[in-house]
Formats: C-alpha cells, sequence, structure tokens
C-alpha cells in the first residue's frame, strides 16, 4: 500500500513539473487529504512564478481548505502569506492586506517568528504601494528589529532591502544607499544571485538620485546583465528603464527612447504597471521635446489611465478599514479578558460568602463579610476602571486612525481618500439640486528640479508653502487636497466652468508671483491646472480623469497654463 502512494506522489510531482494545461491529473484523488495540500501548494507557487496568478490562486485556495478543515495552522499561514502576495502583485491591495493581516494574527499565536517577519514585511509592501510610507516603515522595523533577535540572514537582507526602498520612495538616496549595500553584502553571503542583481539595480537608482551617473549607469548594468542571465522579465525592465531615465536626464534623448522602450516591451509582457507608468510619461515628455505632439498626447493619456487604475480611492480605504479593524480586535479582546477576570471575581466572591457563613459565628462572618465586600467592591471597581480606561484607549485609537487616514501628513491637506468622500458627497448634492461643481487638477511645474538642486526638504517646504497659499487664496467653500506627488486636487461647489476658470487663472498668477523663501534662496514656482464640470449625473471618477487630461495637455503644451477638458 505504502510502495502505491509512494508511486502515485511520483507521478504527480510529475504532473506539476509540466503545468500542463490540461486538468488536475486524477492520480490526485488516490493521494491522502495532506499529499493533496501539498500537491495543491507546489503547483501554485509554480504558476506564481510563472506569473499566472488566477491560476496559482486556484491551487493556492485549494492548499487553504485542506489545511484549514484539518487546523495545520503553519501551512495556512504559509498559504495566506502566499495568496496575499499574489493579490499585490495583482494590485488588488485590500485583499492583499486581508491575507496578510491573517498571517500575522496566526503566526503571533503559534510564536512563529520567521512567519511573523515575513507577514510584517508584506504588509509594508502592500503600505508602500499605496504610498503609506511611513506606516510601512514601522512594519519593516518590526521586521527588522525579529530579524535580528532570531539571527535570520535571509530575513534581514530582504528586510535591509526594503527600508531601502522606503528611502528611495521618500528621495531620502543616502539612507537608501546605506541600506542597500548592507542587504549587498548578506545576499552575496547568502549567494542569492536575483537578490544581488536586485540590489545592485536599486543601488544604481540611488547613486543616479545623488547625481552619480557614471557609478548609477555601472550598477544598472551589471544588474541588467544578471536579470538577463536569470531571464527575469520585470528585473530586465527595470533595469533598462533606469538606464533610460539616465540618458534622458543627460538630455541623451535618442539612447533614452531606446532604452524605455525596451523597458516598456518587457512591462508590457508582465504587466508591469510600476514599469509602465513612468515610461508613458518620460516618453510623453521626449515626444514633446522632439515636437510630435500627438505620440506625446498618446503617451500622456496612456499614462494617466494606468496610474488611475493602479491605485484606486477605493483600495486606500479598504487597506486603512482593514488595520483598523484589526488594531479594534486587539483592544477588544483585552477589553474581554479584563471583563473575565472580573467575572471570576466575583464567582470567587460567592463562594467564599458561603463559606464563611457555614463555618464562622454570625458576628465574624457579618464582619469578615463586610471586609469582602469591600474589597470585591474595589477590585470590581478597579476592574471596571481598566474596561473603560481601554474603551477611551479604543476610541481614541479609533479616532486618530480615521483622521490619519483622511489627512496627507506632510501639508495636513485632505488626502486623496477624504477628497474623493468629498466629491462623491458632492455629487450626491448634484443630484439633489443640479448645483454644477468643477474640480481642477493642479501639478508644480519642474518640481524634481527643485529637489535635485536645493535637496528634498526645499521640496517640502515649497509643497507645504503652496498648500498654506492654496487655503489663503481659495474660497470658503473649497476644499484643496494633496492628490499625490506635487499634484493638487481642488473641489469647487455651486461653480460653473467659466467661474472655475477664473478662479483657476488667478491662483496659477498667484502662485507665479509669489516667492518662497528656503535657506537664503528665493524660490520661484509656476503651476498646471487642468479643469472638468460636473454638470451632468456620471462616474465622478470620469470627472477626476477628465482634470487629469487637461493637465497633462497642459504639461506637454508649455506648462504654466489653465486648461479645460473641453480644450482638448
Amino acid at each position: 500500500m505504502n510502495k502505491l502512494i509512494g508511486l502515485l506522489i511520483v507521478l504527480t510531482l510529475i504532473n506539476v513539473s509540466i503545468f500542463a494545461e490540461d486538468p488536475v491529473d486524477e492520480t490526485i484523488n488516490f493521494l491522502p487529504e495532506e499529499n493533496k495540500a501539498e500537491y495543491f501548494f507546489d503547483r501554485g507557487l509554480g504558476y506564481y512564478n510563472l506569473n499566472q496568478y488566477s491560476k496559482a490562486l486556484t491551487f493556492l485556495n485549494q492548499a487553504l481548505e485542506i489545511y484549514t478543515q484539518s487546523n495545520d495552522k503553519p501551512k495556512m499561514t504559509r498559504c495566506y502569506n502566499n495568496i496575499g502576495n499574489i493579490y499585490n502583485k495583482l494590485n488588488i491591495f485590500n485583499k492583499a492586506m486581508e491575507y496578510h493581516l491573517q498571517s500575522l494574527e496566526l503566526g503571533e499565536t503559534l510564536n512563529d517568528n520567521e512567519g511573523i517577519v515575513s507577514s510584517l514585511n508584506n504588509i509594508g509592501n502592500v503600505l508602500r504601494n499605496i504610498e503609506k510610507y511611513d506606516e510601512a516603515l514601522d512594519y519593516y522595523q518590526r521586521a527588522l528589529d525579529l530579524s535580528y533577535e532570531i539571527n535570520d540572514n535571509k530575513s534581514l537582507a530582504i528586510t535591509l532591502n526594503n527600508i531601502g526602498n522606503i528611502y528611495l520612495s521618500k528621495e531620502n538616496y543616502k539612507n537608501a544607499l546605506s541600506f542597500y549595500n548592507r542587504s549587498l553584502i548578506l545576499k552575496k553571503e547568502l549567494k542569492d544571485n536575483f537578490g544581488i542583481a536586485t540590489s545592485y539595480n536599486n543601488i544604481g537608482i540611488s547613486y543616479q538620485g545623488l547625481g552619480s551617473t557614471a557609478k548609477a549607469l555601472e550598477n544598472h548594468s551589471i544588474s541588467l546583465d544578471m536579470m538577463k542571465k536569470l531571464k527575469d522579465g520585470d528585473g530586465i525592465a527595470s533595469a533598462y528603464f533606469h538606464i533610460g531615465i539616465i540618458y534622458y536626464e543627460k538630455n541623451e534623448n535618442k539612447k533614452a527612447s531606446f532604452n524605455l522602450e525596451k523597458a516598456l516591451v518587457y512591462a508590457q509582457n508582465y504587466d508591469n504597471k510600476q514599469i509602465m507608468i513612468p515610461c508613458y510619461k518620460i516618453l510623453g515628455e521626449i515626444y514633446s521635446k522632439q515636437r510630435d505632439y500627438f505620440k506625446a498626447f498618446i503617451a500622456m493619456k496612456l499614462y494617466a489611465q494606468i496610474k488611475d487604475d493602479m491605485v484606486s480611492v477605493q483600495t486606500q480605504k479598504a487597506v486603512a478599514e482593514l488595520q483598523i479593524r484589526h488594531e479594534t480586535e486587539k483592544k477588544e479582546k483585552e477589553i474581554e479578558l479584563l471583563k473575565t477576570k472580573a467575572s471570576i471575581i466575583d464567582y470567587q466572591s460567592k463562594e467564599s460568602e458561603m463559606f464563611m457563613i457555614i463555618l464562622v459565628v454570625v458576628f465574624i462572618a457579618v464582619t469578615v463579610m463586610g471586609f469582602f465586600f469591600y474589597f470585591q467592591f474595589r477590585q470590581k471597581a478597579n476592574s471596571n476602571k481598566a474596561i473603560e480606561e481601554q474603551n477611551l484607549m479604543l476610541t481614541q485609537a479609533y479616532s486618530k486612525m480615521e483622521e490619519l487616514a483622511k489627512t496627507d501628513m506632510l501639508t495636513g491637506l485632505s488626502n486623496r481618500r477624504d477628497m474623493y468622500q468629498k466629491i462623491k458627497h458632492e455629487t450626491d448634492r448634484f443630484e439633489r439640486n443640479e448645483n454644477s461643481f468643477v474640480i481642477l487638477m493642479a501639478d508644480i511645474d519642474n518640481f524634481k528640479k527643485i529637489n535635485d538642486t536645493y535637496g528634498h526638504d526645499a521640496g517640502d517646504h515649497v509643497l507645504t508653502s503652496i498648500s498654506s497659499l492654496m487655503l489663503s487664496f481659495m474660497r470658503k467653500q473649497d476644499i484643496v487636497g494633496r492628490w499625490g506627488g506635487e499634484e493638487f486636487l481642488l473641489l469647487l461647489p455651486e461653480t460653473n466652468l467659466e467661474g472655475g476658470k477664473k478662479i483657476a487663472e488667478k491662483l496659477k498668477s498667484r502662485i507665479k508671483n509669489e516667492t518662497i523663501q528656503f535657506k537664503g534662496h528665493d524660490l520661484k514656482v509656476t503651476i498646471t491646472i487642468g479643469l472638468s464640470l460636473y454638470d451632468r449625473i456620471c462616474d465622478v471618477n470620469e470627472s477626476i480623469k477628465e482634470a487629469d487630461k487637461a493637465m497633462y495637455f497642459g504639461k506637454i503644451r508649455n506648462k504654466n497654463c489653465v486648461v479645460t477638458a473641453n480644450d482638448i
């Protein structure tokens, strides 16, 4: 019998290695449940490595179902993490966060430190993808501390690289380079070729940000050669992209477009939107310089469409809600524990009361009972007080997280999620009273040049200064929010297109005439504004896209201008 089972397992593993398009081999039906689960899990990972995410999800969910039925929590944790990674790859961030939080909770229950580190890193990855960098850094730091504690070099290498990614996203290239180099040392010790290639690419990006062009090209070239040997399409796309960016910044547009177009081919084949988005944007700018405005507009249009799909407001909201729910459940468990302790005190009190009545005289019993009731009262009062404090902490934490979920940390303006909710509220009002409103999409011109010339502190100062100026300039009923990066979205309630355009022109002129002082430097800034009018019941996303397209058309045309959706 054992030989028969062994033969079936061998046949099954052969089937796994082929990854044929045919249905699952019928021999799987003769395997024990545990072997079936391993079969499904391995096959799911195989499809994941082939970037066939739909099939990977099918098999991993089958494995998870079996592990759940048998209550095999370590393997459930493994499934949760991999399913979460797939959803993250598919940009379905709310589902990714849900599975990674489940994995983290199970890992903490099992005291599985390696699993906890993996979950913390994966949660950080999801938060980084939706640009919640400070929250991501908190999770990475927890993973780093635990990795040092358990002396796990593989986890250390991954976490150091992830922290480097955060500093890179925040354009703190010096810190990013430090963490990438530390990660590279460990990856070389582990002989992790893919990790080494990735580190070289990241180090190249850091040198590029620091202005060391030669070192940047050197590291990107090493990464490209290694990625080609590994046949990793995403890695090849990334290396080509960053080489193209270097040539673009050197005004060698022919070499730049060659490398960027190469990157775009690989990115499209692997549906890598994170590479496709900047490729289309930079190629649009190159085509614009070459006065090929039609190609420039098409590239910018594709850039805007893919960028809008990449991070939707709904997914950001869902992720924030899942985090709140996770923290809330932890507080509620603490409260339930305190209530249980209070109940135990009640029960013990009653038992002691009966015992004292039977064993001692009435006078002594009354005396002892009086003392005991006083003690009981104090204990219950302390427990109730602790419960009240926990409830208060829970309420405050929830309120704080809700407020953070609606506010941009740098400027104090409404963030993307909050602005979307306010625009949705305005559409509801339109359905009742049919008062039109205008959406402005404003983008600071040549913002990268400010960062490169004066440093990122100057860029942050410009963003906060422009935010304050907009708030002081706009009408009381108008709402200003930071949409992302150097982009702002403004909502003008009960306004027609002509009125919105007048406000936009005045705002543009006001900012142009403003001098922003930073460490002895007088900085002059201009903005490009796109407008759309909401005067009919439609999907509000379309109005936002129209304003976005109008703004990018203005960027292509000459910047420092106001363009309406009707203009294009």
